[in-house]
């Protein structure tokens, strides 16, 4: 009998574990070079759904002067990138040259997104943007 009830709260306990593993919050990461822009992605979600994105690009300075340093600061390079990720709406966007690279950060307005969009496991959305040439990284 208590091998029975043994059995059956393992049977229980490893279904509830299971169970949890499906909502476990994850962050998706994705990174792509383009031409001498790193760019990355980074989707955060609640189980199989997307609660929060936002991008990063950062473009290497390296080879420019300090004055073109400077000129490059005083542009508008937030709305370079919407107009790149014009199939996002950027909201928070934010620049700034850190040890002579031009950063951009923004966040990612999913609320105008489509539902189906911000739907589906981290796994198969790492595989879709992996198949973009993207490369991605799960953390749990």
């Amino acid at each position: 009998m208590k091998k029975t009830l043994l059995t059956i709260a393992l049977v229980l306990g490893v279904v509830l574990c299971l169970t949890g593993c499906g909502s476990k919050p994850s962050t998706l990461t994705c990174s792509m070079k383009v031409s001498s822009v790193d760019v990355e992605l980074i989707s955060h979600f609640a189980g199989k759904k997307i609660d929060n994105m936002s991008m990063k690009y950062v473009m290497d300075l390296s080879k420019y002067s300090d004055t073109m340093i400077n000129a490059f600061e005083k542009q508008d390079f937030c709305a370079t990138v919407k107009r790149s990720m014009s199939q996002y709406d950027l909201v928070d966007c934010k620049q700034s040259i850190e040890e002579k690279k031009m950063v951009v950060t923004s966040g990612i307005d999913i609320s105008k997104m489509s539902s189906k969009d911000l739907t589906g496991s981290p796994e198969a959305t790492k595989t879709a943007l992996e198949k973009q040439g993207y490369t991605c990284t799960i953390t749990y």
